[in-house]
């Protein structure tokens, strides 16, 4: 907690192996706060372009959103893995390709979840195996020219943005 803001309740309102709501009070100079925060575990994301300069995404339906959006490879750490770790192996898993991790940062999601997004690229990729089926996604990777990239960042299909416009400035790719 920071400063005088005390939590006074907490109750969890659903809970599943990927997503929970929790209902919490909180106390701030005799005032109560009640928000409605989402636990969702922590994960890694990767930018990742191959030594041949295209960028790779996923092209992946959402249920969110009810269609298909793209994204970058990305999954939640397991036990026992670093955020590193995930990062390249989802890479290998959603793309079959493989390359230098560099780290970038740690955010939150957003300011109503406890999930920590951890940020890497990656560089001079290579295609070292095929994409890994999951049977809980529906979608293919793809590689990208830099202008199809642009395109697709100024579309509202990428999810990932934030991520996204990261590796975009580091290639020198002006939004």
């Amino acid at each position: 907690m920071s400063e005088d803001v005390i939590l006074k309740q907490s109750h969890m309102v659903y809970s599943s192996p990927y997503v929970g709501v929790e209902d919490r009070t909180y106390s701030h100079k005799g005032r109560e706060y009640r928000y409605q925060v989402t636990t969702l575990p922590e994960f890694s994301v990767v930018g990742a372009v191959t030594k041949g300069g295209k960028i790779l995404i996923v092209r992946q339906f959402r249920p969110g959103p009810g269609h298909f959006t793209y994204d970058l490879p990305a999954g939640m750490i397991d036990p026992g893995d670093t955020p590193a770790e995930t990062a390249a192996k989802e890479l290998l898993e959603e793309t079959g390709y493989s390359g230098r991790i560099e780290p970038v940062t740690t955010t939150y999601v957003t300011a109503y979840s406890t999930a920590k997004k951890h940020i890497f690229l990656a560089f001079d990729c290579e295609k070292v195996a095929e994409p890994e089926e999951d049977p809980g996604v529906i979608g293919a990777p793809l590689g990208l020219e830099r202008d199809e990239f642009k395109a697709l960042l100024r579309s509202g299909e990428m999810l990932d943005l934030d991520v996204a416009l990261i590796l975009a400035a580091r290639l020198g790719i002006p939004f």
